[in-house]
């Protein structure tokens, strides 16, 4: 499952990154459960999605100026559902 996020999240940075965002996956060393990161920095927001091989994650946007966290999420990946309709509440806050 994390490789499917990875591709996914590697097509996202490209298309952000024709428009001026930068985005960025990370993958984490191995592990029992391995991870990958999606940080995508705006003008006005820093953000980031945790993905877990166990189909976990977590997703942050915050504030650039103020530190403050404008969105946060967590729980597990509906195997039903891409992960652009999953993350839709973060695209929509990151977005705003």
């Amino acid at each position: 499952m994390l490789n499917k996020f990875i591709e996914w999240a590697n097509k996202f940075a490209a298309e952000f990154s024709e428009r001026g965002v930068v985005a960025k996956i990370t993958e984490s060393e191995m592990s029992d459960n391995p991870s990958a990161r999606l940080d995508i920095d705006t003008p006005t927001k820093v953000a980031r999605i945790t993905f877990w091989e166990s189909g976990d994650y977590f997703s942050e946007i915050l504030n650039n100026k103020t530190g403050q966290s404008m969105f946060l999420s967590h729980g597990s990946f509906d195997i039903n559902l891409d992960f652009s309709n999953e993350f839709a509440g973060f695209f929509e806050r990151l977005n705003d």
